[in-house]
């Protein structure tokens, strides 16, 4: 007998629901710009500093992801990571799309804003990884907010 007399109770759920592929990681699916859509915060979406928060948070929170599900559920997230890496990444780029790069407001917001250090490392893992799938035209247009950032930097120095 167990310490203090208790004996060690299994309870098996009958009920347990079989997980479904095609929702299993659906974790992915909702982005930054639902949230915003939901709550009637579209206005939000033009601003440079909530864009470029996106994309390195993005980045961030799949890592995450892929954490957490390679370690639950490693056979079937190792199926379709590239998968949904491809989807979640071209999200990210299409945000990073929406910053205008031709406003000098545009390049001392994002420059104030962050440390330049995690936007470069955020460009550039989204840089690695179009460069690694062969999709140069994504590529060249990742290297102009590099661009601009070495510019802001050089012109810092300047100063």
């Amino acid at each position: 007998m167990p310490i203090g007399g208790l004996l060690p109770i299994f309870i098996v759920n009958s009920n347990m629901h079989k997980l479904d592929p095609h929702t299993l990681f659906s974790i992915f699916e909702q982005g930054d710009e639902e949230v915003y859509e939901e709550h009637g915060e579209l206005e939000v979406l033009k601003n440079p500093f909530v864009l470029m928060n996106m994309v390195m948070r993005g980045l961030e929170n799949y890592q995450l992801m892929c954490l957490m599900y390679l370690k639950n559920y490693p056979k079937e997230f190792k199926k379709v990571e590239p998968t949904i890496k491809n989807k979640y990444y071209t999200k990210l780029y299409d945000y990073l799309l929406r910053i205008n790069l031709k406003s000098i407001e545009t390049i001392y917001t994002i420059g104030d804003s962050f440390e330049k250090k995690r936007v470069g490392e955020a460009l550039n893992e989204l840089l690695r990884y179009f460069e690694a799938i062969e999709h140069y035209e994504k590529c060249s247009k990742i290297v102009e907010y590099i661009q601009m950032l070495v510019l802001e930097e050089a012109k810092n120095l300047i100063k």
